[in-house]
């Protein structure tokens, strides 16, 4: 199916592979809305698996001077969607350069001995702890920037919930079909259906999601621990 398409027909197409309504049947405004509930559960669901969502983007906030903690989401500190994640490395932009920022885990956070210290931007060892909260994110930067810098996100995509079944929506290829086939999954019980009395439904839906979370698979990129590329005289890395 091409892109873009609507909501109510990939709802329509999907409740075909199961014959859950009648081919001259037109679905009533409150089924529709059903439907459409459904299917904004699949779209919020995919975006909190990383492969599922088509690639991140690159968004750029300002620090404030000897501010630590940040909310991120509508209406927060930094004004966006609330990430689900936040991929690495980041970086901020001092002077034409760019400053790698890592990010790191509560309990890596919970050691460092000396959270205000307060840093330029341009520290080799600048990490980020990223909090998973609801409604809004919380981002703290460490060491604390001294200054406004502008820092940039990469920013796993959020998949849009969808308000009006008619309306046009677009996506990369093989999404149209995977939606399908998960709707095909997920609406017959709205209609009453089982859907394990139609396995090939189910085979086809996680042939066609495990093809679209292969095409969103990045190369991981091999790291050393710095230890291990330091290695003195005696001619043994210096293991810790």
């Amino acid at each position: 199916m091409p892109s873009p398409t609507t909501a109510l027909t990939l709802i329509e197409d999907a409740l075909g592979l199961t014959n859950s309504v009648g081919q001259d049947q037109t679905l009533t405004n409150d089924e529709v809305s059903d439907c459409l509930r459904v299917f904004n559960d699949v779209l919020e669901n995919w975006s909190t698996q990383k492969l599922a969502v088509y690639g991140q983007a690159n968004q750029t906030f300002n620090t404030v001077a000897n501010q630590a903690t940040y909310t991120i989401g509508v209406g927060g500190n930094w004004n966006t969607v609330r990430p689900v994640r936040i991929s690495e490395p980041s970086y901020a932009t001092v002077s034409g350069v760019t400053f790698p920022y890592y990010s790191i885990d509560q309990a890596e956070y919970n050691l460092i001995s000396y959270k205000t210290q307060a840093g330029g931007g341009t520290d080799p060892d600048q990490c980020y702890l990223y909090v998973n909260e609801y409604p809004l994110g919380l981002i703290t930067l460490w060491p604390v920037p001294n200054a406004i810098i502008p820092i940039t996100w990469s920013i796993d995509r959020i998949l849009t919930a969808v308000t009006n079944a008619a309306t046009s929506i677009s996506f990369p290829p093989g999404y149209a079909k995977g939606f399908k086939y998960e709707l095909g999954v997920e609406l017959p019980s709205v209609f009453g259906k089982r859907i394990s009395n139609y396995p090939e439904i189910i085979a086809t839906r996680n042939r066609v999601i495990g093809d679209i979370k292969r095409a969103n698979m990045v190369p991981s990129v091999l790291q050393y621990d710095t230890a291990l590329l330091n290695t003195p005289s005696n001619g043994y890395p210096d293991y810790p």
